[in-house]
């Protein structure tokens, strides 16, 4: 799984945008899961689901492939939730 992260992580990076929805399509329901954990209700969810992607696509460079990328991407989710 993380080698197909990897793949779809270095063709986004290229600005690839069926790539970015792979990995959007990939990650979004268990993210999903994450934010309603911190969300009020499902449109506060939706809203941070929505943000917390932006700020991974801006940063997506800075992904050092040295731990999960999962983890990195809940993370982030989290961050935006708080």
């Amino acid at each position: 799984m993380q080698e197909q992260f990897n793949h779809l992580i270095s063709r986004c990076i290229k600005g690839e945008r069926a790539a970015q929805a792979a990995l959007y399509t990939q990650l979004a329901p268990r993210m999903f899961v994450v934010c309603q954990r911190y969300a009020r209700n499902r449109e506060e969810a939706e809203e941070v689901l929505q943000e917390g992607f932006m700020k991974m696509f801006d940063h997506l460079d800075q992904y050092k492939s040295t731990g999960s990328f999962e983890g990195w991407v809940r993370k982030i989710m989290v961050n935006c939730a708080l």
